[in-house]
């Protein structure tokens, strides 16, 4: 399986964790009480599912980009000579 393809199977799972959102929201609000919160406790679990099958997404899909230009890093040179 190639990184294209892991990406595009990601990419799939975030559009189920969606309608599964989706879907799930009204129910959620229409309920209340302790059935309410754990509805929504489900929601939030659902949502931080979808951010991080959309993160590792993206980050396949740019995995193979120049990275040079994203340095996080400084030259040791900029740190010995005093400028920044």
């Amino acid at each position: 399986m190639t990184l294209t393809e892991l990406s595009r199977e990601y990419r799939a799972e975030e559009i189920k964790l969606t309608g599964q959102i989706d879907r799930f929201l009204p129910v959620a609000k229409a309920m209340t009480g302790d059935s309410r919160r754990e509805a929504y406790r489900r929601l939030a679990c659902l949502y931080e599912m979808r951010r991080e099958v959309r993160l590792t997404a993206q980050t396949l899909e740019n995995y193979y980009q120049n990275t040079a230009k994203h340095r996080v890093y400084h030259k040791n040179g900029q740190y010995f000579s005093g400028k920044m």
